[in-house]
């Protein structure tokens, strides 16, 4: 990914044309794509769904990374505050990153290595489309990613946050989106992209893609 560039800021405005929104929200979608993203889609926000059972998933099967980051449950979001803020939104940015070889993430003896970079560009892309969109005015931007952040930016195995001291990355760290709530499966399907669970047992020879999902919701 490029080096970060410098931009302007606009006058913020409470009133948006449906021309001007439009004409953002492709370009938004045009810059993940220049950020390294295999796909990215202009969707309504409500096609982002919030489900109990995903965040309960984290638990049952129990996930590595359940009570070691300030975003991953029992912490982070409840989902009913999470319905709330998201039914407010209109439109948002989803996008994917085809991971290439898939083994990179459906092979457990390369995947916690090789698959956190392929986490990390995830995050890099959503916190770089949330920061355009506040350059265009869209105040309340707000992106979510892919894995466990504190694994991803600070290569530690607990968030440095939950022992009392502060985020390394306060401006980089975003939740994922399963942590959120979002039911990701559901929703790259109702965009037509193909996607496959990738579990323990999975042999990675017998999935025909990998894919790291973000999104940026923007007004």
């Amino acid at each position: 990914m490029s080096e970060e560039k410098k931009g302007p800021s606009k006058l913020i405005s409470q009133q948006v044309l449906n021309e001007q929104l439009k004409q953002d929200l492709e370009h938004f979608r045009l810059q993940a794509l220049d950020l390294g993203a295999s796909l990215a889609e202009i969707i309504p926000s409500q096609w982002a769904e919030i489900d109990e059972r995903v965040r309960l998933k984290c638990a049952i099967p129990l996930c590595p990374y359940y009570g070691t980051n300030i975003h991953c449950p029992p912490n982070g979001f409840e989902p009913e505050l999470m319905r709330k803020a998201l039914s407010r939104y209109h439109s948002a940015i989803l996008f994917g990153i085809d991971v290439i070889p898939v083994e990179e993430f459906a092979d457990r003896s390369v995947q916690r290595e090789a698959g956190v970079q392929w986490s990390k560009k995830t995050i890099e892309i959503a916190g770089r489309i949330e920061t355009l969109a506040l350059g265009k005015g869209y105040y309340l931007a707000m992106g979510f990613s892919q894995g466990c952040c504190s694994k991803v930016l600070c290569q530690q195995d607990r968030c440095l946050v939950l022992g009392g001291s502060k985020c390394p990355y306060p401006l980089k760290s975003r939740p994922s989106m399963e942590s959120a709530g979002i039911d990701v499966f559901r929703l790259v399907t109702n965009v037509g992209w193909d996607i496959y669970p990738i579990y323990r047992s999975v042999d990675p020879k017998e999935v025909p893609r990998a894919l790291s999902v973000g999104i940026v919701f923007i007004y």
